[in-house]
């Protein structure tokens, strides 16, 4: 079997692989995007679940190309699935994209030749196997592309449709349905406010309590737009510059200082923007300090519990007692999540006071009762971070997988949440590590793939052909996130974040938690200094830093 040859091989064809493809290519670099979807688009190629859209409002949630937000409208604050799949054709209009990707391929092995310096990687279509070899390896596979379902007893047995969000079935009819959706995450909150209004009855399995934010979507057009689009490029610019990617930032003024009056106006003003004002713009001290944080809790229960007529119902999803520091696990955006949990149709469970035993042949049997379902429904989010990495058999210097490499003792490490030592030329993007879940997708993968652009360009120039970062520099690195981590209530919280919703995974900081913009400007001094945390050779001679 021929290999094919390239420059770069990236791996998927979301945000940070289309942003990858189009720089590089750009570079003069001969590429190719291999994708296991049958198109672009990445998450928001297999998210098409009931309720799907964005929670990042427009225009932040779209890549910074002055030639695709010129000649694009969106219709939506919050654009659905529908949407995102035709923002991505657009795209691929503009930019001629599938020439140089390959869809319905799965990478499944990428080996490291320290002879050549290059990468040699396999994938596996449906038909056919594919090989191909290229100087870098860039993975944009994303932070939430491997689904996570629990390994229920008897899950194989149910004779209903047993489905993840994630891979929601083209045709489904749910409307007069029995139907169970265990998980109140993002998914979750959109698939039940969507569901619950037609469903026979629905019963939600809930580990946890979400700490709902209102989203307030309305209808925009093109004219509106328009009157905003002068104002586009400082917008983008600004993204790159806050702490979450968003076109808001946190205050960071002494909550405190404030006095009770201040504090609960700065409260009502964010909770009536919605979207995620009341997280992202809030005082900075909300993940900080206790004290702050119960502040807060206490005024989102307010709000919660007025829409809220079902007492039961009203602690089981607002409890007096907050269940976790809010804030410090994603908070999920809702439209009328509340009001629907609220119908006659829906069953709340609890599952740490009466937890699922295992899935039966006609539905769900907990240690209380046993629930006849003819849809199961799993909005159990994602092995994050790491999973869909670690399902790539990825061998650095001297064969070591990249799954030993992070399953080792000291658990996951990078330098800069972007290269791993040992495995040279190798990049990943909006991975562990990096602002990632705590960061608008777009914004996080600009500023990732531009470094990442800047530094191939520096090496290229250079004739360097193996850049590996040091381990020392790594280790370091691992021991910044991790006190950053420490400095924020983050670790308190049994999180996706902290990698603690799958069994077995180590509990660790995943996310740089200090924010994109410090984070882009650790990126800038690395460069600007000449890349001190990196070893170098070039294959005919040594290249002195």
């Amino acid at each position: 079997m021929t290999e094919e040859q390239y420059d770069a091989i990236i791996i998927g064809t979301g945000f940070s692989g289309i942003y990858q493809l189009i720089q590089l290519r750009r570079l003069g670099l001969k590429c190719k995007a291999v994708e296991t979807g049958s198109d672009l688009g990445g998450t928001w190629y297999w998210n098409r679940y009931p309720g799907a859209r964005v929670d990042s409002d427009i225009p932040s949630y779209e890549l910074s190309f002055p030639e695709l937000w010129k000649g694009w409208s969106w219709t939506q604050k919050f654009p659905n699935w529908q949407e995102l799949q035709s923002y991505f054709a657009y795209v691929d209009d503009k930019m001629d994209l599938r020439k140089d990707c390959r869809f319905d391929t799965t990478v499944k092995s990428a080996n490291w030749d320290d002879q050549l310096h290059v990468w040699h990687v396999t994938g596996e279509g449906k038909d056919s196997i594919y090989k191909a070899s290229a100087r870098y390896l860039v993975s944009c596979t994303g932070f939430a592309s491997k689904p996570y379902t629990p390994g229920y007893k008897g899950l194989n047995t149910f004779k209903g449709l047993a489905t993840h969000t994630a891979r929601w079935p083209v045709a489904c009819e749910t409307a007069g349905k029995r139907i169970g959706v265990v998980g109140t995450g993002a998914s979750g909150v959109q698939v039940i406010q969507s569901l619950g209004p037609h469903a026979k009855h629905l019963t939600v399995f809930q580990r946890a309590p979400n700490t709902a934010l209102p989203m307030r979507p309305y209808a925009i057009n093109k004219q509106i737009q328009d009157h905003y689009r002068p104002v586009y490029e400082q917008l983008f610019e600004k993204l790159t510059n806050t702490f979450s990617g968003l076109a808001y930032d946190l205050i960071y003024r002494p909550m405190m200082k404030d006095t009770p009056e201040q504090r609960q106006a700065v409260f009502e003003e964010l909770w009536d923007l919605g979207g995620f004002h009341f997280w992202l713009a809030n005082y900075l001290d909300i993940f900080k300090d206790q004290a702050c944080n119960d502040e807060a809790y206490a005024f989102w229960r307010k709000k919660v519990c007025e829409r809220i007529k079902d007492p039961v119902k009203r602690e089981l999803l607002a409890p007096e007692v907050q269940a976790y520091p809010i804030g410090c696990k994603n908070p999920s955006l809702e439209e009328n999540f509340y009001e629907i949990c609220d119908q006659d149709n829906i069953e709340i469970i609890d599952v740490k006071a009466m937890p699922i035993l295992e899935v039966t042949s006609t539905g769900v049997k907990t240690s209380g009762k046993e629930i006849d379902l003819d849809i199961l429904v799993f909005a159990t989010g994602w092995d994050s971070h790491i999973g869909s990495i670690l399902d790539i058999d990825i061998r650095g210097l001297g064969g070591e997988t990249i799954k030993d490499h992070w399953r080792a003792k000291d658990g996951v490490k990078t330098y800069l949440g972007v290269t791993v030592d040992n495995f040279p030329n190798f990049f990943f993007l909006y991975g562990p590590q990096a602002p990632t879940a705590l960061c608008n997708g777009p914004s996080c993968a600009e500023v990732q793939g531009a470094w990442v652009i800047k530094t191939i360009d520096w090496l290229r120039q250079r004739g360097i052909t193996k850049f590996n970062p040091s381990t020392q520099a790594a280790q370091a690195y691992k021991d910044h996130i991790e006190e950053l981590s420490r400095a924020t209530l983050l670790p308190k919280v049994a999180s996706f974040w902290m990698g603690a919703n799958v069994p077995g995974k180590r509990v660790e900081a995943y996310n740089y938690s200090a924010g994109l913009k410090m984070y882009k400007e650790e990126l800038a001094e690395e460069a600007e200094h000449g890349y001190p945390g990196f070893l170098r050779d070039a294959l005919r001679q040594t290249v002195v830093a």
